[in-house]
């Protein structure tokens, strides 16, 4: 049974407090993120690095991590540091995502990392370069993520 999302966005702060929120709540945030185990641990200002603790449910038949597990942790880590620039009462989706993968990552890896780094930013949208790595330092996948910021309504 899933669990719904339970983290809400505040209209009142900025990007930076949301993702000190995210932080503070660890996966228990529900819906996909719960799900997939998955949770920012640092944050600053354009950046965001990205945690995924590796169980027996993101391996794909032939024994490795899923490659759907990792081009989500692209997409989490660009719109988390998007996220990171954000003004109160904006929002933000993805419009776009390109990855490539690089190395397998073996079932048995304990974990992984994603790291997003804004590259591009203007009014209404950015561009983040994002990359995988296990635990052991191996690049699994480098990727772009293409952010939309909306307007505060």
């Amino acid at each position: 049974m899933s669990e719904p999302v339970r983290f809400k966005l505040d209209p009142t702060v900025d990007g930076l407090e949301l993702l000190d929120r995210w932080m503070a709540a660890g996966d228990g945030v529900g819906g996909f993120l719960k799900r997939l185990g998955s949770h920012p641990v640092e944050a600053r200002e354009g950046f965001v690095r990205v945690a995924l603790d590796v169980d027996p449910g993101h391996a794909n038949f032939i024994g490795l991590v899923h490659g759907g597990v990792t081009a989500a942790m692209i997409d989490m880590a660009g719109g988390a540091a998007v996220m990171s620039i954000l003004r109160p009462g904006q929002t933000l989706v993805t419009t776009d995502l390109n990855m490539r993968f690089l190395n397998a990552a073996p079932s048995d890896t304990a974990r992984l990392e994603a790291t997003g780094t804004v590259t591009y930013r203007d009014e209404r949208k950015a561009v983040v370069a994002a990359e995988v790595r296990t635990d052991a330092g191996i690049v699994v996948a480098q990727g772009t993520v293409g952010v939309a910021i909306r307007a505060v309504r």
